[in-house]
């Protein structure tokens, strides 16, 4: 087990789009990343998963797995991924 070091957070964001598996496929990629910086001692304070508009090619944001994706993220969903994030450093500073 690698040791904690005291101060060090790291905020995982993992987007995917149209033509990709979703979700089978962006919690690897974040897991590994949450992996690699837990393995440096980080303290993981988030993590999110976001799917997002395959630009450039039309069919791959409407005929992919994940249905018709065009316009994601919204403005809301980064609002919310925003808030989230200072909620998240509002709480580390109380430490």
């Amino acid at each position: 087990m690698s040791p904690k070091v005291p101060g060090k957070y790291a905020l995982v964001f993992v987007t995917y789009s149209g033509p990709h598996t979703g979700m089978d496929e962006a919690t690897p990629a974040g897991k590994t990343m949450r992996q690699y910086f837990e393995h440096f001692g980080f303290t993981i304070a988030g993590e999110w998963y976001v799917v997002g508009e395959f630009h450039g090619r039309e069919d791959l944001s409407t005929l992919g797995r994940l249905g018709d994706i065009r316009g994601k993220p919204t403005k809301e969903d980064l609002l919310r991924i925003e808030d989230d994030a200072q909620q998240i450093a509002q709480k580390i500073m109380l430490e």
